[in-house]
């Protein structure tokens, strides 16, 4: 694919909000009109034993500006899920943060979907719940979202992936993310422009991506040190952090910034790029550690470096891999939502499929799931299968090899 037609699918599909595409379409619905109750959008409980716990950090790296306003040190607020003790006495969290469920409303009102007649139910997460104590440390997963996305949008692998023991540490990047809501009630919004050449995502947003992992993951070491200018956590959750197990794994653009934050950093021992190109250095030099790549079944990525069969100067582990019926958006809680809004009536079919495809919303969450658990078990020598021989023993219909 030539490099603008490249550039305007990245913009089609990673730089616009989950929620404006898949209402775009919408069945007819009179904004005059909700339903009576609302429909209750719900997300798949965790499959694993641990109830989950999650909690929002504030942080501030004192040693870099912000790129988009250079007078402030940069600010991040990331989300933390997590193993919890006993999370029932804990109150519920929401599904997504209140900067995205505000925009999320006013996108589905102006295109025409009815006030009061969706809701987002809880999450199955309890907010600050104490971290679960006495079972060792879990490995660390870093998330990067796409672009214009909020951590939110992946709370569904998240949560099921803390059920089975892992800490996933997602990060909002701040003048880029959908709307990132801080402590003191600002809300910063995207600054970047839809209409961004190619260079800007790969010269200034690629960079700015792998500081702010980087820095996260530092940030992680001093609290799991119990260092005096470490973040506070919920009580235990310093003690479980286990920084000898670090993986990452992203969405679009999100996937670009996990695959060249694991060749910046070699503290990151694996990662998963689900749908997003392969920019900047790494495709070029290659990684010396697994890489499982998830794509689309209409994705574009295919021939560009770094998604080729071949990759001739990677030393490590590069499984590229397609899931049959699915669209850029199938890798995020879209999948979820999109499909219980046909289901509803206020999305039409042929706009879900356009979206998220027509693979079966359960079964496409259930895939992802499995494979990313299985694939980081079998990386941090928690199963007896090798990364290979675990994507080959999990061989489903629906997985297409490049």
């Amino acid at each position: 694919m030539e490099h603008k037609g490249l550039r305007r699918h990245i913009l089609a599909i990673a730089a616009v909000s989950m929620v404006a595409t898949a209402v775009a379409g919408v069945a007819d619905a009179s904004p005059d009109a909700p339903a009576d109750p609302a429909v209750s959008i719900n997300l798949p409980a965790p499959t694993g034993p641990d109830p989950v716990g999650l909690t929002e950090v504030h942080l501030i790296d004192a040693s870099r500006p912000d790129p988009w306003d250079p007078s402030h040190r940069r600010e991040l607020m990331v989300q933390i899920w997590y193993p919890a003790d006993d999370a029932g006495t804990a109150p519920t969290a929401p599904w997504m943060l209140p900067g995205t469920r505000e925009e999320l409303g006013l996108l589905l009102t102006q295109s025409g979907v009815a006030p009061g007649s969706w809701a987002l139910a809880p999450s199955h997460s309890r907010g600050d719940a104490q971290a679960r104590t006495g079972s060792g440390r879990f490995p660390i997963l870093l998330n990067s979202p796409g672009l214009d996305d909020t951590t939110g949008l992946n709370t569904a692998q998240a949560e099921d992936l803390a059920s089975h023991g892992y800490i996933v540490v997602a990060i909002n990047h701040t003048h880029e993310s959908f709307a990132v809501q801080f402590p003191d009630g600002r809300t910063e919004r995207s600054a970047v422009p839809l209409d961004s050449p190619m260079n800007v995502l790969s010269d200034q947003l690629l960079p700015t991506r792998v500081a702010d992992a980087r820095f996260v993951l530092d940030q992680l070491t001093a609290a799991a040190s119990h260092s005096d200018t470490s973040p506070a956590l919920p009580q235990h959750l310093a003690d479980d952090l286990d920084l000898t197990k670090v993986g990452m794994f992203g969405h679009s653009l999100g996937g670009t910034t996990t695959a060249q934050t694991m060749h910046d950093d070699s503290r990151i021992a694996a990662g998963v790029n689900l749908d997003g190109p392969i920019l900047g250095s790494v495709a070029t030099d290659g990684l010396d550690r697994p890489l499982l790549m998830f794509a689309s079944d209409t994705s574009p990525w295919f021939g560009n470096p770094g998604w080729e069969p071949n990759w001739a100067t990677n030393t490590g582990v590069k499984l590229p891999l397609r899931i049959a019926g699915t669209r850029h958006m199938s890798f995020t809680d879209a999948q979820v939502i999109v499909a219980q809004l046909v289901a509803a009536g206020l999305v039409s079919t042929d706009l879900s499929n356009q979206t998220v495809g027509p693979i079966d919303a359960t079964r496409s969450v259930d895939l992802q799931r499995s494979y990313l658990l299985a694939y980081f078990d079998a990386v941090f020598g928690r199963s007896d299968m090798n990364p290979m021989e675990t994507i080959k023993r999990l061989a489903q219909p629906e997985m297409l090899p490049h």
